[in-house]
């Protein structure tokens, strides 16, 4: 049985390569976001890791009990499923997804109309190329 080490790679986040948080506060008072409407809210680039994304409830619906979700191109609710939007609150999906291709974090309006505002939100880490060619040798000791 051979072992191979990777030479070149090091702890920690490159340069360049950081965490950050996307937002976008989406205030529905004027258009309400009805039940089946799709909102692309925040745009996720090709090699961007999610750590978490959700929905905050800031200001709730004004009647009804609305309710939302947070998907992407795979599932409507990949990130969030339901959140009132009748109570101010939040619901965040906190399970990693690394996105090849790129892609939207898109809220749907579930159901019943809803006339409040939200902020949705992610913690991504684009990767990308690092521009680091490590190369693999074998051990010389098993």
């Amino acid at each position: 049985m051979a072992r191979y080490y990777v030479t070149g790679a090091t702890a920690g986040v490159a340069v360049g390569k950081k965490l950050q948080v996307a937002e976008v506060v989406l205030d529905f008072s004027s258009t309400n976001l009805a039940v089946g409407d799709i909102v692309d809210a925040l745009e996720i680039p090709a090699d961007t890791l999610v750590l978490n994304a959700g929905i905050e409830v800031i200001t709730a619906a004004g009647s009804g009990s609305p309710t939302l979700d947070l998907g992407d191109g795979s599932a409507a609710d990949t990130w969030v499923t339901d959140v009132a939007g009748n109570a101010a609150g939040h619901e965040i999906g906190s399970t990693p997804k690394f996105y090849a291709a790129a892609d939207n974090l898109d809220v749907l309006g579930v159901t019943a109309a809803f006339d409040g505002k939200i902020r949705v939100f992610a913690t991504l880490c684009h990767l990308g190329d690092s521009g680091l060619q490590n190369a693999i040798t074998p051990s010389t000791t098993q």
